[in-house]
């Protein structure tokens, strides 16, 4: 189980994110929605780590054998971090590197060790629809093919969180479908919070939503069309009469 417990990160006064709480389990895929300056990325970027909450706190709780239960706060120590993939909005990679090699480097920095590098290369590579393309320099690949390696490289610790802030942003409706498969089949064993601004571009993974307004969630557990009323009113309201 995931818990935000009031997180509070504000850059100045009415940006970023004050007193978030949600409460998400695994195998729950969240959409943040919101319009832009709701808080959607602050938010991701607390559940992520890449942010450390100035109050409140981000705890994760992951069963083990023998029915112990570990648990890793995102203030403190790698513990929690190296339970998170995160795809951030502009999904940075080295562009001279191949695929492999970008990959391979990220794989050690996330903790990856040497004798299960290979397995997790091959295993992300293969899920994202890379292994054609491995020894390509990623520059030369298509916007949509470069955020599956960005993707691929959130996969490589076999996260408990995933994290995708805009995933959909710039590729087609072809890499949409693949991408949405991805997600879907990562979520059986983790929890994943996606940001975007259409609730009907997201309706395909995810469980439910929350949306925000002025850094703050003020609705939890919607459905398409409860997302769609709140954040676009007049959208529903002429579709319902035509």
């Amino acid at each position: 189980m995931l818990r935000v417990d009031k997180a509070t990160f504000l850059y100045a006064p009415e940006r970023g994110v004050e007193a978030a709480s949600l409460i998400v389990d695994p195998g729950e895929v969240i959409g943040v929605i919101g319009g832009n300056g709701a808080g959607k990325s602050t938010l991701l970027g607390l559940i992520s780590a890449a942010l450390v909450p100035q109050s409140g706190s981000v705890t994760l709780s992951l069963s083990e054998m023998g029915g112990r239960t570990k648990r890793f706060s995102s203030s403190f120590g790698i513990g929690y971090r190296r339970q998170v993939g995160y795809l951030t909005e502009s999904a940075p990679v080295y562009g001279e590197l191949s695929v492999r090699r970008y990959l391979s480097f990220r794989a050690r920095l996330h903790g990856v060790g040497v004798f299960r590098l290979r397995h997790r290369l091959s295993d992300a590579m293969e899920r994202c629809g890379l292994a054609s393309v491995w020894k390509a320099p990623i520059a030369s690949l298509s916007l949509g093919l470069q955020r599956r390696v960005a993707l691929a490289e959130a996969l490589l610790a076999v996260p408990a969180v995933l994290v995708l802030d805009d995933p959909f942003a710039g590729i087609d409706a072809t890499q949409r479908a693949a991408m949405t498969e991805i997600i879907r089949e990562v979520a059986v064993r983790s929890h994943v919070f996606i940001s975007g601004h259409d609730p009907l571009l997201l309706q395909a993974c995810c469980t439910r939503f929350v949306l925000m307004e002025r850094g703050r969630v003020v609705a939890d557990a919607l459905d398409v069309k409860e997302a769609m009323m709140r954040l676009q009113p007049e959208v529903v309201q002429k579709e319902a009469r035509s």
